[in-house]
């Protein structure tokens, strides 16, 4: 059960002790996977240290209401989140836009079955895929053309994190083109309009008309005109951005080419500060886990101007999410861990913008990656390295960098990173 919709505080000791009891003895659960010694928890047990209200959440943990009426005789008192809470989370939503970033994206990871679509996002749930199929069925698709649809649509939704709004889809299918080339994007855009048209559009006309017509069907090999990114305007945009968080975001883009998806899968311990390595989690089974590099004035930077800012948001977001009562004390947490728990939408918003303002034109995303390849590859760095360090890499290239110990190829790495890759926090 979660601890934080239960009343701790009226629990009695008596109670308390035949919970620890039935967790240690019955359950066989160890001292250790509470965060306790074998003597405190002997202390406890033999009633020579109470049952404090830490201990008894961590017990609740390993229990489950079913169990919890069998041994006390009766459920626990449930701390109900009222009226008056919910008002509270809305009025401060209202005036600060951190806080109603945060609410918004917690809402989607809890209730994504539920809240599938807010202002132009869509959230894809299981049971979205499972139309989609139906309606392919009834279409009188054959096997291969329906595998075909759901294999490219479930590969585009792992990138998105089964998001699907104007901007991740644009830069979706730039990236897609990048990498992957024409033919794959053909595929992909295909497979997403039609779930459009089928699923989202039936339930939200407007919503659906926006997320369909944000991206094109390729017929023909598109006339990308753009001019790279040069990295005196990469500086430039660097250090136009307005908030602290957006500057690390655009970091994370412009010298380790990241995904633009990618710096949201970091967790707090993912990051090795004297060792100046960041480790990325694996995406999908195309996209493996690998490590990437940060410059010692980057890593100063992030240190000194990012961490603090981002301890003090956590500190500042917490007790009025854990009081609304709205969320599991896991979802929290997974929050909490995030090494980027800003909202993704408004970084990205921050990004574009500054860019239209001080270059003249709005840049994709996916532009800082291109940026970064392009300027390794220009410095004479062999491709595999690259790859490497972009996570494009085969299977072979990852096994030795997704090991728990250093080795002597992540010092090979470092050297061309530390030699060649773009420096822009300088």
């Amino acid at each position: 059960m979660d601890p934080d919709l239960i009343k701790v505080e009226n629990i009695p000791q008596e109670v308390r002790l035949k919970l620890l009891r039935y967790v240690i003895e019955v359950k066989g659960v160890k001292p250790s996977d509470l965060g306790y010694d074998k003597t405190y928890i002997y202390r406890v047990k033999h009633g020579k240290v109470p049952v404090s209200d830490e201990l008894l959440r961590k017990l609740l943990k390993f229990i489950t209401i079913d169990e919890y009426v069998k041994i006390v005789g009766k459920a626990p008192e449930i701390e109900d989140a009222t009226p008056s809470d919910a008002i509270r989370v809305i009025k401060k939503m209202k005036v600060d836009e951190k806080f109603r970033d945060f609410v918004f994206n917690l809402l989607r990871q809890t209730f994504n079955e539920y809240l599938t679509f807010t202002g132009t996002t869509y959230i894809v749930s299981e049971k979205d895929l499972q139309e989609f199929e139906k309606s392919l069925i009834i279409e009188g698709k054959s096997k291969k053309t329906i595998k075909m649809h759901l294999n490219y649509l479930k590969r585009a939704l792992i990138e998105l994190n089964f998001t699907l709004s104007p901007e991740n889809l644009k830069e979706l299918i730039a990236n897609v083109l990048q990498e992957n080339g024409e033919n794959v994007a053909r595929h992909i855009v295909k497979a997403i309009k039609k779930f459009i048209k089928t699923v989202v559009i039936p339930k939200n006309l407007y919503l659906g008309q926006v997320l369909y017509h944000s991206i094109k069907t390729i017929k023909s090999k598109p006339n990308n005109k753009v001019k790279p990114l040069s990295i005196d305007e990469v500086r430039t945009i660097f250090k136009a951005l307005p908030t602290i968080e957006s500057k690390v975001y655009f970091l994370l883009l412009a010298e380790c080419g990241l995904r633009p998806g990618e710096p949201f899968l970091i967790k707090v311990q993912d990051v090795d500060f004297e060792r100046r390595y960041i480790r990325i989690c694996k995406l999908g089974e195309t996209k493996r886990e690998f490590i990437t590099f940060i410059h010692e004035e980057t890593c100063k930077f992030i240190k000194e101007k990012y961490i603090p800012i981002r301890e003090k948001f956590v500190r500042q977001v917490e007790p009025g999410i854990k009081a609304s009562g709205f969320f599991s004390s896991e979802v929290v947490e997974n929050w909490k861990q995030k090494f980027i728990p800003f909202d993704q939408n408004r970084l990205r918003r921050e990004i574009k913008e500054t860019s239209k303002r001080v270059i003249g034109r709005e840049i994709e995303l996916y532009e800082l990656r291109k940026f970064f390849t392009t300027y390794m590859i220009m410095q004479g760095v062999p491709e595999t390295i690259v790859n490497t360090l972009t996570g494009k890499a085969p299977p072979s290239e990852f096994r030795v960098l997704i090991e728990h110990y250093w080795t002597p190829k992540h010092e090979e790495l470092r050297k061309w990173y530390e030699k060649y890759a773009p420096k822009i926090c300088c």
